[in-house]
């Protein structure tokens, strides 16, 4: 009875530990500044994915992990705002095309859509030997410098 019990907890535990993803924590390096963050949140996935923390959203379809050098795209209910100015809250369309992600960086330029034209929303590079960013929003010249760290393993 104890090794059907043990077999029966090993069952449901592995395909929990398989599913595990490492979030990456970026905290601004300016103090002062806590309206802005890198979004929607990167992390890992134990296969080497980078994946953003989108399934949540309201009307959420599509592909939230991508392989370096590949593409995704999701759609999901968002509001979106434009050097300050608010686009409104309607269905969105986003994309990651061959962002870069090895052993020593992590690079993306998310972008999105509310029909044929895409533009620009944030590119992130992210060193992974120091743990410093810089997200570089929308039409803005230099970007944010942010400071990164692997978070604990969750599943």
């Amino acid at each position: 009875m104890k090794k059907l019990l043990l077999a029966t907890s090993l069952v449901a535990i592995v395909p929990t530990i398989v599913n595990a993803v490492t979030l990456i924590d970026c905290k601004n390096e300016d103090s002062n500044n806590s309206i802005t963050s890198i979004w929607p949140a990167p992390y890992l996935s134990d296969s080497g994915l980078l994946c953003f923390d989108v399934k949540g959203w309201p009307k959420f379809s599509g592909s939230n992990c991508v392989a370096n050098g590949k593409k995704i795209r999701w759609t999901g209910l968002v509001i979106v705002s434009e050097d300050d100015e608010s686009q409104g809250r309607d269905s969105t369309n986003f994309r990651v095309s061959k962002p870069t992600v090895n052993e020593n960086n992590i690079e993306y330029l998310i972008e999105w859509s509310r029909g044929s034209t895409w533009r620009p929303m944030q590119h992130v590079a992210i060193n992974r030997l120091t743990g410093v960013a810089v997200n570089y929003f929308v039409l803005a010249h230099g970007g944010e410098t942010y400071q990164c760290s692997a978070g604990k393993k969750v599943f």
